[in-house]
């Protein structure tokens, strides 16, 4: 019974993954997308199935990568919350310095009440074009986002609105430019230039792999990490992604095949 177990456990997961790639290859034939690498519109798509949004409606705006995280647009998050059955409505003490919202949930009637203000957004340094023609709409997204984190934190999954991140301007943006260069006994006014990194589409795409490979393989892999200082794999310069990755799929294939032909003879 357990070897039928892992038989079809298997073969659904390798029926996932060839329809994850042809729904992504499909994607990326359009002339409007084929500015996105396969990396990113993996990420999407994955990111899309999670929290149940179609991955066409995904790709087409619904909801972006950003520095490893996911924005979305705040219609997209309004229809997630209220299409899991929620509610959420603007209180009437709302006007263009503020917005208030009042939400409830389905299951337990849980309520919290969260808002945003034009004094926090200028506060915070992103008091500008959209903010200055649409102040309602800005509003209305940002108090929207703040509410869904903390009333609806299983909906939104850790995703922000549009703008919450691309739009944030730097921590130290306040600083001046010396202070952000390195300094030691004399001034050094060259810019430190960090190794690249893996992104989170191409974290998740390795976790993956490493899910179907031997077990001891992927120990292995993950002990070697450590060793050297990589204790997340998020954390991983490229130039080892780009190596690790083709030899994992290698052992996963190996490893897949393997459990599939101990299967058959067992029965």
């Amino acid at each position: 019974m357990n070897d039928v177990i892992v038989k079809n456990d298997y073969n659904e997961s390798v029926a996932n993954l060839e329809m994850m790639q042809k729904i992504c290859h499909q994607i990326r034939q359009l002339k409007h997308f084929q500015k996105l690498n396969e990396s990113e519109v993996f990420f999407i798509v994955q990111k899309a199935r999670s929290i149940g949004l179609d991955p066409f409606d995904a790709v087409s705006g619904a909801i972006y990568s950003v520095n490893g995280k996911v924005e979305m647009s705040a219609n997209t998050m309004n229809y997630l919350i209220r299409a899991a059955g929620h509610s959420v409505q603007k209180d009437p003490k709302s006007d263009e310095t503020i917005c208030i919202l009042n939400g409830r949930r389905k299951d337990n009637g849980d309520t919290w009440t969260a808002s945003f203000s034009i004094a926090e957004a200028k506060k915070a340094g992103i008091f500008k074009n959209s903010w200055e023609r649409y102040p309602q709409d800005m509003l209305f997204a940002r108090a929207l986002s703040r509410l869904g984190r903390q009333l609806f934190p299983d909906v939104l999954r850790g995703c922000y609105v549009e703008g919450e991140i691309s739009q944030a301007p730097p921590i130290n943006a306040a600083l001046g430019q010396n202070e952000l260069l390195p300094v030691g006994d004399f001034e050094d006014v060259t810019p430190r230039i960090e190794p690249k990194k893996v992104t989170a589409a191409e974290c998740e795409k390795l976790t993956y792999t490493l899910s179907l490979c031997d077990p001891e393989y992927t120990k292995k892999v993950l002990d070697r990490m450590s060793e050297i200082g990589i204790n997340e794999l998020i954390d991983m310069p490229f130039d080892i992604y780009s190596k690790l990755l083709p030899a994992a799929e290698k052992k996963a294939v190996e490893f897949q095949e393997l459990k599939s032909a101990e299967v058959v003879n067992a029965d």
